[in-house]
């Protein structure tokens, strides 16, 4: 299934829910699947990497480069530019894990996060 930018915008609601300590990561993963129809698992994933977004932490799990914007831009709007900060350096070190794979490289991605630090 894809993961569309209307399930990325409902799904980024409970996440911050879920980041703020006002639901766990089990329900927020529930809540997600319930009102988007975004399968547990990716559901889960998308929490996962915006935990480690507002944390400047590598992830391993990769979504589609309109959702990887999308939520680098809401950071930025809803936590302001510390976490902005994390969020672009987290998608970093997402795309330097994932070229250690052999699969290839994550160019759309490389290119958001060189455009953004570029507006800055």
């Amino acid at each position: 299934m894809t993961i569309t930018i209307e399930m990325s915008k409902e799904a980024y609601q409970v996440a911050k829910r879920v980041y703020s300590g006002r639901m766990s990561r089990s329900e927020g993963k529930l809540e997600i699947n319930r009102i988007t129809g975004m399968s547990e698992g990716s559901a889960q994933c998308f929490i996962t990497i915006f935990l480690a977004m507002m944390d400047g932490e590598e992830y391993k799990r990769a979504f589609n480069n309109a959702t990887n914007r999308f939520l680098i831009e809401s950071i930025r709007r809803d936590y302001g530019e510390e976490y902005y900060k994390n969020a672009i350096n987290a998608a970093q070190k997402h795309v330097d894990y994932y070229s250690t794979l052999g699969k290839g490289h994550l160019r759309g991605l490389q290119q958001i996060i060189d455009q953004m630090k570029k507006e800055d």
